[in-house]
């Protein structure tokens, strides 16, 4: 349930995403996945009337039911076409 159900008064939330990725595959300098190979995120969530517990708790459901995460951590189909004038 959402932090506003839990009774959580969120202050200020911060996101910051880091990855790996091998640049030799994006630009063909190499026989490599052009991809990531980790994504990393990383929260801060400032919430006087919640412990550690509590926030840590809101977290894994927030990613348990993020659109976004959802279609970053599982393979999702793809179709690539060329528009036609």
């Amino acid at each position: 349930m959402s932090s506003t159900a839990r009774g959580i008064d969120i202050e200020s939330l911060t996101t910051r995403l880091t990855g790996d990725i091998d640049l030799q595959g994006l630009l063909a300098l190499a026989d490599v996945e052009p991809g990531y190979r980790q994504i990393r995120i990383e929260m801060d969530i400032r919430a006087s009337n919640a412990t550690d517990a509590e926030l840590d708790d809101l977290l894994q459901f927030a990613q348990a039911h993020s659109p976004v995460c959802n279609t970053v951590c599982r393979p999702v189909p793809v179709v690539v076409e060329r528009t036609k004038r």
